[in-house]
């Protein structure tokens, strides 16, 4: 008996649960890039179920799996959140995500869906893994040449200066 009251019970738990009105997923696991770099990534929302989903905002996240590195997604994507109306039984849409990488190091990028209504579950993607190198911008091998021809260069012109200034006087 104890057993059958279980049973309805959490048969009563799982119907009353609102199921989620749509799923999303990404059409790669991993990006591998240097700062700088752009990538577009391409998510696709879909209704699994068997009524309208009502509108859906998606929304990009972006986080850091490297310790100390900060993340602003504002500064990764410019894109981040897009309404999608209303998706009829079986219906999927793809969405575009432009990103940038900001900072080198390990992050991750993930979507969340929020139903309209405010209530239900919120749906998350499973992430894309970014592996951002860091992109040398100043190579230094060449600088000690230019450290010293300069002040030289610079010295011999003012001397220049000064002996033509001492000659016409």
């Amino acid at each position: 008996m104890t057993k059958t009251l279980l049973l309805v019970a959490g048969l009563l738990f799982a119907l009353a649960s609102p199921a989620a009105a749509a799923d999303v997923s990404f059409d790669r696991a991993a990006v591998a890039m240097s700062v700088g770099e752009r990538v577009t990534l391409a998510s696709t929302i879909s209704n699994p179920g068997a009524g309208p989903s009502g509108q859906i905002l998606a929304h990009l996240n972006v986080v850091s799996l490297t310790d100390s590195v900060y993340v602003d997604p504002e500064d990764w994507s410019s894109e981040r959140s897009q309404v999608i109306e209303d998706l009829g039984p079986g219906e999927a849409r793809t969405l575009s995500w432009p990103i940038q990488a900001v900072d080198a190091g390990s992050f991750a990028v993930y979507v969340v869906l929020l139903p309209d209504t405010g209530r239900g579950p919120l749906v998350v993607s499973p992430p894309v893994h970014l592996d951002v190198a860091g992109k040398r911008t100043l190579d230094a091998g060449g600088a000690l040449p230019v450290v010293l021809v300069v002040p030289v260069l610079l010295g011999l012109g003012a001397g220049a200066i000064r002996y033509r200034r001492a000659r016409n006087r």
